[in-house]
Order: structure tokens, then C-alpha cells, then sequence
């Protein structure tokens, strides 16, 4: 029987090491990605209200698809795509496309009052944009959207106070703004908050925005998550906290 070479099982013991330590550093790096780099700034984190990291191969029922737009699970991570061009059509057709749903969009059905929010988000595929917004029911039984940040890979950054649909005459109000651009297929993480009437905004590597407005300050039951620009989005690592003021000694 031939005997290996002393050198050879070195080498062969070399690759297997190498293979070892690339494998640890891979693991390394993707737990990095998925570490977040934002905190509170003005609340504190409560209880946890809700969580999910898309860990099985069905989406919780807190998740709502809208206007015929497609949403699964894949690798780990909640991905939207806009819905089919038959759909459009037929939406066009009826004179409805601005719901069409020629961009991703969804609803996630979690109270928001006084919370923090804190998820990972890719745009890619061409998709330019995407809104994260409060809600108050519907605009039959509420007064619908109610404040929302808006990020976009080449319009900047805006906190925005929605107008009242109950209210004739109100419209939407700006009430803060960046000219920073994410970019394109790579992940961001964001960390949104409400405390009373103060919204604060937050992305990885962006100015914070801070706002405060009576209707921030309303009864909010969902967030809406619309995109603009065609393309896909996807979602990870999401978390809301009930918000605690930073002087509750509670």
C-alpha cells in the first residue's frame, strides 16, 4: 500500500484550515451585517409588541398585501414585487392606476402608538424609493395617513405630516428634509420613532430627522409601506417596541 507523503497531508491539512477560516469569517461578517447601528434618540425602548425575521416559508398574518402586488419569503427576508401586467391593466382599465400596483406595497397591521420601530430594507431591481408611514384605520373609518418618512435614492429624505382626510382643506406638510440618497441593492437599517406629537427618523449613515405636529400625535393601528419606481423591496430583522419617554423613571 502506497504511503502519503508527509508534505502532502500538511497541505491537505493547510486547505482544510483555510476552508475552516474562510467559512468563520463569513459568518462573522453576515452577523455584523445583521447588527444594527441605530438607537433611540428620543424614547426609550419598552416592551417588544412585535418581531419577525421571516425564519419559516409562510408570512404572518400582521402582513397585507396591496393593490394584486406579490410578497414571499426568500433567503430569510420578506420580498415585495409589483403585481402582474394582467393586473395592471385591468386596474388601468377601471381607471384606477395609481393603485395598479405597478410598485410593491403593503400594510403591516401593528398599533404604533407611541413606539419604536426598527427593520433592515433593500431597494433594488430599480426601484427608487419607498414611503414608511402611520396610519389611522382607513379613510372610511379614520383619518387615514398620518405622518411617514420617505427615502429615496435620488430625492433625498422627508418627514412629512399627512393630511387629515376627515378634515376639508387640510393638506400634507413637510416638516423636515435631507438631501442625503441611499443607495441602490445594498441593506439599510432605520429606526423609526413616535413619543406624543415628536416623530424621529433615522438611517444608516444619514442625518437624524426630527419633527413635532399635532397629528403626529393621533391614534395610529398599522404602517403603511408603499414604494415608488417599479422594482423590488425586501424587509428583515423587524422590531417594534412600545416607546417610553426618557424621563419615565418607570
Amino acid at each position: 500500500m502506497k504511503k502519503e507523503h508527509p508534505l502532502q497531508n500538511n497541505r491537505v491539512s493547510l486547505r482544510l484550515l483555510s476552508c475552516l477560516l474562510l467559512t468563520l469569517v463569513c459568518d462573522i461578517l453576515g452577523a455584523e451585517e445583521a447588527r444594527p447601528d441605530l438607537t433611540p434618540v428620543i424614547s426609550r425602548q419598552g416592551a417588544l409588541i412585535f418581531k419577525d425575521d421571516f425564519g419559516g416559508a409562510k408570512i404572518g398574518s400582521e402582513w397585507k398585501p396591496l393593490h394584486g402586488t406579490r410578497w414571499k419569503i426568500v433567503d430569510g427576508s420578506l420580498r415585495g414585487e409589483p403585481s402582474t401586467e394582467e393586473y395592471q391593466q385591468e386596474q388601468i382599465g377601471r381607471g384606477n392606476k395609481s393603485h395598479s400596483g405597478r410598485t410593491p406595497s403593503s400594510r403591516l397591521m401593528v398599533k404604533t402608538d407611541d413606539c419604536i420601530m426598527l427593520f433592515r430594507f433593500k431597494l433594488t431591481n430599480g426601484l427608487s424609493g419607498a414611503h414608511f408611514g402611520f396610519t389611522d384605520g382607513s379613510f372610511k373609518t379614520g383619518t387615514g395617513h398620518v405622518c411617514r418618512f420617505t427615502v429615496s435614492t435620488r430625492k433625498g429624505l422627508t418627514l412629512q405630516k399627512d393630511r387629515n382626510a376627515k378634515l376639508k382643506g387640510d393638506t400634507d406638510k413637510t416638516l423636515a428634509t435631507s438631501e442625503f440618497n441611499l443607495k441602490p441593492d445594498i441593506w439599510h437599517w432605520m429606526m423609526l420613532e413616535i413619543l406624543g406629537d415628536q416623530m424621529a427618523a433615522q438611517l444608516s449613515g444619514a442625518p437624524v430627522l426630527k419633527a413635532r405636529h399635532p397629528r403626529v400625535g393621533i391614534h395610529r393601528d398599522q404602517v403603511n409601506l408603499p414604494t415608488r419606481g417599479g422594482g423590488v423591496i425586501l424587509y428583515d430583522n423587524v422590531r417594534v417596541w412600545k416607546a417610553i419617554a426618557l424621563d419615565d423613571s418607570k
